[in-house]
């Protein structure tokens, strides 16, 4: 019985941590390593709302309106991820994501979803 059970853990945790992986947040925006591209904010929308990197890649996002917004993942890969809304970011502030698994990523900013939409598109 031990057997099966450690084989049955065997198999589910490393699925579990794989999709867990999809995305990981950057603690340090700013110090992002590896391929970074940079999308602005401004305007009320994302400077580039569409963009496609390779997985691995982190993207960050700063701030440059004077007003507050976000970064808030919807569906797809990121679907069931704790951390899919981002903070409000004030004027200047940044934030990474670096995407792990390839797929599609919706996000919007959460305050003004109606306008503000954007999509990375991971290979």
């Amino acid at each position: 019985m031990r057997a099966l059970l450690l084989a049955a853990l065997c198999v589910a945790f490393p699925l579990a941590y794989a999709h867990a992986a999809a995305l990981e947040l950057v603690a340090d925006p700013a110090a992002a390593n590896g391929p970074v591209t940079e999308v602005d904010i401004k305007d009320m929308a994302f400077a580039t709302p569409e963009l496609t990197v390779k997985a691995g890649s982190t993207v960050r996002w700063k701030n440059l309106d004077p007003i507050a917004h976000n970064v808030h993942f919807r569906g797809g890969p990121a679907k069931g991820w704790d951390k899919a809304q981002g903070p409000m970011l004030n004027e200047n502030e940044s934030y990474a994501i670096k995407f792990n698994d390839p797929g599609t990523y919706n996000y919007i900013c959460t305050p003004h979803s109606m306008v503000m939409k954007g999509k990375v598109v991971v290979e």
